[in-house]
């Protein structure tokens, strides 16, 4: 049987579930964060022209963003226009080098 009089049991469980409670922080939490907050800023520096590609895997071109409105249209055909919220578009097409060119920025502010 386990003695619990003299706390040994209980200490050794409280720092186990530290111990996973900090590796799930650290392995999980922290990097969905900064990716999180990385594609809000890509998604923020979007303009009209630009060709976007919304969460559904649409590839069209921005023609209006209203953030007020909660309104996007992305013409994905010549005259077929598709309203939607702009949380729908997923990034810009460009996607890969615009998260090169921020590491880089980030990088540069670093030193």
């Amino acid at each position: 049987m386990v003695d619990f009089a003299n706390g040994s049991v209980v200490i050794l469980l409280l720092i186990v579930v530290s111990l996973v409670f900090v590796l799930f922080w650290g392995v999980i939490l922290v990097p969905q964060n900064r990716a999180r907050k990385r594609q809000e800023q890509v998604v923020a520096e979007l303009k009209i022209g630009e060709e976007v590609v919304t969460v559904g895997g649409v590839i069209g071109k921005l023609t209006y963003l209203n953030r007020e409105e909660d309104l996007a249209k992305i013409e994905i055909a010549p005259g077929v226009v598709v309203r939607m919220i702009p949380a729908a578009i997923s990034h810009p097409l460009d996607y890969m080098q615009r998260l090169d060119r921020l590491q880089r920025e980030a990088t540069a502010k670093k030193k």
